[in-house]
């Protein structure tokens, strides 16, 4: 997350805005209609968040090497696990349902699978393939 200030009418007084960048993926796109029957798009957009590390831990009144020995264990299972590669994982973050001229004010042209990065800065919605 990044905080960008910009200086006000006063020298003095500053104004902070905070910018947020999130990295979105495509998830599907829908013709759809809206309720005054109009042609539109329904876009779903997934938040790619980096997955957490693991953490082990094993309980104080097991000695310090059988400790080590199971945490080593428990890393090695982990490796071997189905998923075990994955570096990334999805959130469902936005749904957009946009008409063909919004579509192209945003400038989107999404398919499934494209990536994007939204960028949140005062209000405002800024979307830049990647």
């Amino acid at each position: 997350m990044t905080t960008i200030y910009f200086p006000g009418r006063n020298p003095h007084s500053w104004r902070a805005l905070l910018t947020v960048k999130i990295k979105l993926k495509v998830q599907s796109v829908r013709a759809i209609r809206d309720p005054e029957g109009r042609e539109c798009y329904q876009i779903d957009f997934v938040e790619i968040r980096p997955k957490p590390p693991m953490m082990i831990v094993t309980p104080q009144e097991i000695p310090e090497e059988i400790g080590q020995m199971v945490i080593q264990i428990s890393k090695g299972l982990q490796r071997v696990l189905p998923g075990a590669d994955v570096k990334e994982y999805e959130v469902r973050k936005l749904t957009l349902i946009l008409t063909h001229e919004e579509l192209e004010a945003f400038n989107l042209k999404p398919y499934p699978n494209q990536l994007y990065e939204l960028t949140i800065t005062d209000g405002t919605l800024h979307f830049k393939p990647l």
